[in-house]
């Protein structure tokens, strides 16, 4: 006798969707549409916050810890960036600072994105 199936849960739901916009926005910042970027981040960081908001309470340091998270992602495109260009044999200029320019651009996108997947599957600490 198959096993009943679980049903999906609403955090599942929202990842999809989290991660698409994430990826869009990050589309948006190679193809330099600032406009798109930010929109597209703002709707990343509130489709979760609602969310939870309805459906969830809030613990407490949930916020500081996600705000954490998003100071932590926000840099790790623009250490990978830095890394990058450092790597580079005879990186000087323009092609360096493009690198590091694109690592900061993604940052918000990035940082956003690190929070929103807290937000959205973080647990209460024990």
């Amino acid at each position: 006798m198959p096993s009943p199936r679980e049903p999906l849960s609403l955090n599942a739901l929202l990842l999809v969707p989290a991660l698409a916009l994430a990826g869009l926005a990050c589309v948006a910042v190679a193809a330099r549409h600032f406009a798109l970027a930010t929109a597209t981040t703002l709707t990343l960081a509130l489709v979760p916050l609602v969310f939870r908001l309805w459906t969830r309470t809030w613990y407490r340091g949930l916020v500081l810890r996600g705000l954490g998270l998003f100071v932590a992602g926000m840099n790790a495109p623009i250490l990978v960036g830095g890394v990058i260009a450092y790597g580079r044999l005879g990186c000087e200029g323009p092609e360096c600072g493009h690198l590091l320019l694109v690592g900061i651009l993604l940052a918000p996108v990035v940082g956003t994105l690190c929070s929103v997947v807290y937000w959205l599957v973080g647990r209460p600490p024990v």
